[in-house]
């Protein structure tokens, strides 16, 4: 049954003119980057605030105010983890699919690794922002962390001093450009140029498009993109979604598989990304 879905959804992408791709963290799992699923999830990444913090502690822009070097020892660990992983190959077989299409990508993720697999930076919308970018709620500027270097100890993850300063402000400490939990800071003018994008692309679907929309590893504990995909599908006529996750793959609004039509559709897939991706290839013309 599941040889016949990869085939089935081959063949449903290669008569789309339109691919929409939406990922959560299960996205990058399979280029060895953490999902931070669950308390244990983030323990056993960053061992050392284990009984001590949790993710949300962490991701939270209170934890810069309350302990600033354990704060930037978390981020700048996972800005070198960002930039020193690559994409693992589903990302470059999806940028093949895109080719000669009308495409977007909607991701929650914020490694940057879309860009870096070579997606046009026009066709992305991150939205919960990136950690490529800092910005400083002093000066209110959102500009590149290219050129910043985070040195932290690997036993403790706390940054050494001198913490990244803004470029223009004397003395002021830098925040990553990144929407965390109870975050009432975040400058938002960079994701909203990426939304304001997205939404034209949107109008400039019409009636007759037929979508296709692939979702990969999008959990339910923060559910903003699998919510973004399924109002795709209640949306338009003429679209297939795909959801692709070892574990949460249920369908939206109850749907079962024998409901799908030749207009609209809903497909699970218990994978991973880059097994999904591969196995769908196999079948692509």
């Amino acid at each position: 049954m599941q040889a016949n879905l990869h085939q089935l959804i081959a063949k449903r992408i290669q008569s789309a003119n339109s691919l929409i791709i939406t990922a959560g963290a299960g996205m990058g799992v399979d280029s060895g980057l953490p999902d931070f699923r669950g308390k244990e999830g983030f323990w056993k990444n960053y061992i050392p605030f284990r009984d001590k913090f949790s993710f949300t502690e962490c991701a939270n822009p209170r934890f810069l105010e309350d302990h600033p070097n354990l704060f930037w020892g978390f981020y700048g660990h996972r800005l070198h983890l960002y930039r020193n992983t690559q994409p693992h190959k589903g990302f470059e077989i999806l940028k093949s699919w895109s080719q000669n299409k009308k495409s977007f990508v909607l991701t929650s993720n914020v490694d940057g690794h879309f860009q870096k697999a070579g997606f046009n930076e026009q066709i992305i919308y991150e939205v919960h922002g990136s950690i490529h970018h800092m910005q400083c709620t002093s000066c209110k500027r959102i500009y590149s962390a290219d050129g910043y270097n985070i040195i932290y100890d690997v036993s403790t993850f706390e940054a050494k001093d001198p913490l990244p300063n803004c470029k223009n402000c004397v003395n002021v400490v830098v925040r990553p450009n990144i929407l965390m939990f109870g975050d009432y800071s975040f400058m938002s003018d960079r994701v909203e140029e990426q939304e304001d994008r997205y939404m034209q692309f949107q109008n400039d679907l019409t009636s007759q498009d037929k979508i296709v929309v692939l979702e990969f590893g999008a959990g339910e504990s923060v559910a903003t993109i699998r919510m973004m995909g399924e109002q795709l599908l209640q949306k338009y006529k003429h679209i297939t979604f795909v959801r692709i996750n070892p574990r949460d793959y249920n369908s939206p609004f109850g749907w079962r598989q024998q409901q799908n039509t030749d207009d609209k559709a809903f497909y699970a897939l218990k994978q991973g990304a880059l097994e999904a991706i591969t196995q769908i290839q196999q079948y692509m013309l």
